[in-house]
């Protein structure tokens, strides 16, 4: 199964995203979404993500997110100490 294709509009679904935002992300911001190829070398060729590129990235981004909220915490403890 995650041999599967996501078009951006079911990476949007996915995410609870506005397809306009994937649209921005893939041409202004392409780390902020998952790999992603194209279906040809034209300019407005589609594009697609495969599953398992979107599940690895899904998990790096709630463990950046972990860790960030971790330190922020640490950051608040180290300051009420004085």
């Amino acid at each position: 199964m995650q041999h599967e294709i996501l078009t951006k509009q079911q990476l949007a679904e996915r995410q609870q995203r506005s397809v306009e935002s994937i649209n921005t992300a893939c041409s202004r911001e392409p780390e902020s979404v998952p790999h992603f190829f194209k279906l040809g070398k034209g300019k407005n060729s589609p594009i697609r993500f495969r599953l398992s590129d979107v599940i690895d990235w899904e998990a790096k981004q709630a463990e950046k997110s972990r860790k960030e909220t971790e330190a922020e915490i640490e950051r608040r403890n180290q300051y009420k100490q004085f």
